[in-house]
């Protein structure tokens, strides 16, 4: 109800305003990523979720590749390993299509909605009868991620020990990170462990706080790759 009533009263005011009808100045703000709080963990566990189940779903993924998705924010990792280059690309899209994002030509990191046309700036370039007709797509359609790290690598899945003890090594960095006071909340940043690799993703850190994280994490005992996803 409270989406719909903020609909309403942006397509009232950009009706009445003098101003020429603008398709981005109403997709940019309605699909703003800034959900924060439970809601933010809410949203992104419910993507996460969403993902494992279509990757569970296949057969060939279930069996030949250990894949671990993570989203904070506006921000999306893909981590763990498949076992040959073509189980690697099948992953990519997957998650890709369950996001509904396509890459950005030029970025390798960058992505946008899928239905990008209708989603973000590039909407104001089409013709005005049909940025008339628009109807306002759902924020799903319009996924707010922008940014999309595809760490996995071409290996042979880690077994049901070597998983248990990333959770392991994930909740000892988490631990620690609370204990020392470097960040003051868990969901400040997402910890992600794949294969003893970790993955630090987040974007409410400066620089000065994300490089002390980075080098805290670097340091603790069994941390040997530390990657730094971090956002400004």
């Amino acid at each position: 109800m409270k989406l719909l009533q903020h609909i309403l009263y942006v397509l009232v005011f950009y009706a009445t305003s003098a101003q020429a009808f603008e398709l981005s100045d109403i997709t940019d703000r309605l699909f703003e990523d800034d959900a924060t709080g439970i809601e933010g963990q809410l949203k992104d566990a419910a993507f996460e979720f969403k993902v494992d189940t279509a990757l569970l779903r296949s057969d060939t993924l279930r069996n030949n590749t250990h894949i671990v998705v993570s989203r904070n924010r506006g921000s999306v990792l893909i981590a763990g390993q498949a076992a040959s280059q073509a189980l690697k690309d099948q992953v990519l899209q997957l998650v890709l299509s369950e996001a509904h994002l396509r890459w950005t030509r030029g970025d390798v990191s960058h992505v946008e909605p899928s239905n990008a046309q209708v989603c973000g700036k590039k909407g104001s370039k089409v013709a005005a009868n049909d940025r008339r007709r628009f109807n306002l797509k759902t924020a799903e359609e319009c996924s707010s991620v922008n940014r999309f790290y595809n760490e996995v690598r071409v290996a042979t899945p880690v077994s049901e020990v070597e998983r248990s003890d990333d959770d392991l090594l994930r909740a000892t960095i988490v631990n620690q990170l609370l204990h020392s006071g470097v960040i003051q909340k868990v969901d400040t940043i997402k910890v992600v462990v794949a294969d003893q690799y970790v993955y630090l993703l987040g974007d409410q850190l400066n620089q000065s706080s994300a490089q002390r994280t980075t080098e805290f994490v670097g340091g603790i005992t069994g941390v040997t790759n530390v990657v730094p996803l971090f956002r400004f």
